[in-house]
């Protein structure tokens, strides 16, 4: 006898799942909407994308205090031979402070007009030399001991506004002049001799600065100087005495965009990179590249209109400058958005050219000491970077939102109805989730439940009262949310707070006691999203 068949279960199935990757492939301002990678984002804020997930970035404490309220322009290391000699000094409100303990600053040199100086570690047989400029004061070195002021002769030394290493000298920019100027081999002063370059400047504009190109990746017979004007003409020459026509060889003379700012070169690597309207080129690729197609081969390129819109809107501004900052696999790049009051960051992941962007920073300049991140804040402090779950005091929120996806059903509608984040964390964070649809920005998120890593110290915390830190562990819960259309975003947004620590002796017995607040890291972590939806017609 037959029996009829048994309705196949899988035509009865409304709803679907898929799985999102965490946006690892960084913020991306030059794709379409519609042609996004799946692993892009369209806004990255204080989310930093590594090679598995997306992590909200580590915040900031004071490093330095003590210098009065006006910004710190300038972050100066000073290289000694050991740790030990190493220092770090900022400058502020007219003078140079030492800031390389933590603390307040113990004032240096006095008596400044000026606090946006250039500078460069140097070292001659007669020790290792911090020499810097400004284009307003006399120039300054600090010896591992004391500082100085250079005596030059041949050139007027408030006129430097740029200082360079090359080859074993001291390279000068002459502050709204078209020469450079340079010291003899090992020399820290003494007799300069200028450098003519106007001849070669044929679009007119004045000398920016100056840099040493290593093509090899390594210092040696291939390390080239090169030369930027305002107009974006870059120069350059092989050599080493350009005082001889037989060791000193024009290479060319090369039309890329107007450089931004004094400090527009940096070392990136074996490459040198150069920030100017057009992007932060490597010279490498960009000496060889026709202008027009700069945008393709720029560091920047995968934020290209960002980018673009930044330089055109800021590039007069005080503040532009790239850092890289090996530690943390980051090129830091500085945009100041209004001078001397807020400034932001667009961060690229050195490891797999993924950006973000970093808000709650705001600051004037960076450096590297010590291979740990600092900055100059706007209100006369030296900041740590990269350290801590909260920004000082406050809660470092994140805000993050996916590609656009059609689900590998373009032209179908369908419905959204739950969206699971795979979050790690050690707190009890929880993010906010929301989605919109066909390119509309109509997510309705809430309110994140804020990171707080809560950890007591053994032996000092009180039964039942304190909690002991736990490792990251993944954090799944389902959230619901409704939206109907062909494609959909996802949006998510996180929040950490203070990490709590149990102290001896801060409060009083029976009153949660001994607890103090500071600011612990936060463990958070974004792995990837499950969404369920149901599929609808054509349309």
């Amino acid at each position: 006898m037959l029996k009829p068949l048994r309705p196949n279960s899988s035509k009865n199935q409304t709803s679907r799942g898929e799985s999102i990757p965490a946006p690892v492939g960084g913020w991306d301002a030059v794709s379409a909407l519609a042609d996004m990678p799946e692993d892009r984002a369209v806004v990255l804020e204080n989310w930093f994308p590594t090679t598995k997930d997306v992590r909200v970035r580590r915040g900031h404490r004071i490093h330095g205090s003590g210098m009065g309220d006006g910004a710190v322009e300038s972050l100066l290391p000073y290289n000694g031979l050991t740790l030990a000699t190493s220092k770090l000094f900022a400058a502020t409100d007219g003078k140079i402070y030492d800031v390389t303990a933590s603390g307040a600053g113990s004032s240096s040199v006095t008596g400044l007009t000026n606090n946006r100086w250039q500078y460069v570690n140097f070292t001659t047989s007669g020790g290792k030399f911090l020499w810097v400029c400004n284009g307003a004061d006399d120039p300054r070195h600090y010896n591992g001991s004391a500082w100085a002021t250079p005596t030059i002769t041949g050139v007027t030394g408030s006129d430097i506004i740029n200082v360079n290493g090359h080859k074993n000298r001291l390279w000068f920019v002459l502050k709204d002049s078209t020469k450079a100027a340079y010291l003899a081999t090992g020399a820290v002063a003494g007799a300069a001799t200028t450098f003519e370059l106007g001849g070669l400047f044929t679009k007119g504009g004045y000398l920016v600065a100056m840099a040493t190109w290593t093509r090899d990746g390594g210092a040696g017979e291939d390390d080239v100087a090169v030369f930027i004007s305002s107009r974006g003409q870059c120069v350059a020459y092989v050599g080493t005495d350009p005082a001889a026509a037989e060791t000193w060889q024009l290479v060319g003379v090369f039309d890329l965009g107007s450089p931004i700012g004094r400090r527009c070169f940096t070392k990136v690597a074996g490459d040198l990179a150069l920030v100017n309207i057009d992007g932060v080129l490597p010279l490498s690729k960009a000496l060889e590249t026709d202008r027009g197609a700069s945008a393709n081969i720029a560091i920047t390129a995968n934020i290209n209109y960002a980018m673009n819109e930044a330089a055109r809107s800021y590039a007069s501004n005080f503040g532009w400058e790239l850092m890289p900052y090996a530690k943390g696999t980051m090129a830091i790049l500085n945009v100041p958005i209004q001078e001397g009051e807020t400034q932001q960051q667009y961060v690229m992941n050195t490891l797999t050219g993924a950006w973000c962007k970093f808000t709650g920073l705001n600051a004037n300049c960076w450096t590297v000491y010590l291979d740990n991140l600092y900055f100059g804040g706007n209100d006369g402090y030296v900041y740590q970077a990269d350290t801590t779950g909260v920004d000082v005091t406050e809660p470092i929120n994140a805000v993050g939102q996916g590609a656009y996806s059609y689900y590998n059903s373009p032209g179908r509608l369908k419905q959204w109805k739950l969206l699971q984040p795979l979050l790690t964390t050690d707190s009890s964070a929880r993010p906010a989730v929301g989605i919109s649809t066909d390119f509309r920005d109509n997510a309705t998120l809430g309110t994140p439940t804020a990171g707080q890593s809560i950890s007591a110290v053994y032996d000092t915390a009180i039964w039942d009262i304190d909690v002991y830190a736990v490792e990251g562990r993944t954090v799944a819960d389902w959230t619901g949310i409704a939206g109907v259309g062909q494609c959909a975003s996802i949006h998510f947004r996180a929040q950490t707070g203070a990490a709590s620590i149990s102290i001896w002796g801060v409060s009083d017995w029976g009153q949660d006691p001994w607890s103090s607040s500071v600011g612990g890291d936060v463990v958070m972590r974004m792995n990837g999203f499950n969404v369920i939806y149901e599929p609808g017609g054509f349309l």
